[in-house]
């Protein structure tokens, strides 16, 4: 019994590091997605004129003039994909599927930060545990250096835990928001193209 506990001891304090570098490689891709976000963000603010454009053409059904807004005008991802929409408006097929993978693309970019969210405090949680085993150890042999040691280590992981996790979860609430109202131009869009190309809009 003693040489199982030994062995599940030693699993334990050998997993201490990977989980700190796995923290610290899951805050990284916190701030990396926090930047990818906030670019973004910037681009859509600048593209927010020939998006309204769009949404009135699309309103009146002027169809003809959606080309030439697009080209003129500053763009985000989601009009990229209606650029692509456009030229495919007498392709129902090839329509659908670029639709389809605009919002696969668009679900994959949410999907990243939804990740961080859920692993950030479980990482944090085992972070937390490993090191109160040393710090019991520490208490019981009166060894107040191991039990401040490891008690450090451990609520400072749940602090980086948490921040991943808090910012995640805020990122990925910001992409999903984002992606339904692409979804909800882009469907649009379709719809009125596809009913257009198939003569319902004359």
């Amino acid at each position: 019994m003693n040489s199982l506990i030994q062995i599940f001891h030693y699993i334990s304090s050998a997993s201490l590091v990977p989980v700190e570098l796995a923290l610290l490689i899951a805050l990284a891709l916190v701030l990396r997605n926090l930047g990818a976000t906030a670019r973004d963000a910037l681009i859509r603010r600048r593209a927010a004129k020939t998006r309204g454009e769009v949404e009135g053409k699309l309103e009146r059904r002027e169809l003809d003039a959606l080309g030439a807004v697009l080209e003129s005008g500053k763009r985000d991802a989601a009009l990229d994909a209606l650029a692509a929409l456009v030229e495919a408006k007498e392709d129902r097929a090839l329509l659908e599927k670029r639709l389809a993978e605009f919002e696969s693309a668009a679900k994959e970019r949410c999907a990243r930060p939804e990740s961080l969210a859920k692993a950030g405090p479980a990482l944090g949680l085992m972070g937390t545990l490993i090191p109160l085993g040393p710090a019991l150890l520490g208490l019981a042999s009166a060894d107040l250096n191991a039990l401040a040691t490891n008690l450090s280590v451990a609520f400072s992981t749940t602090v980086v835990g948490l921040i991943v996790a808090l910012f995640s979860a805020w990122d990925a609430a910001s992409r999903k928001k984002r992606a339904r109202r692409d979804f909800a131009l882009l469907n649009f869009a379709a719809d009125r193209l596809l009913e257009a190309s198939e003569g319902g809009g004359r």
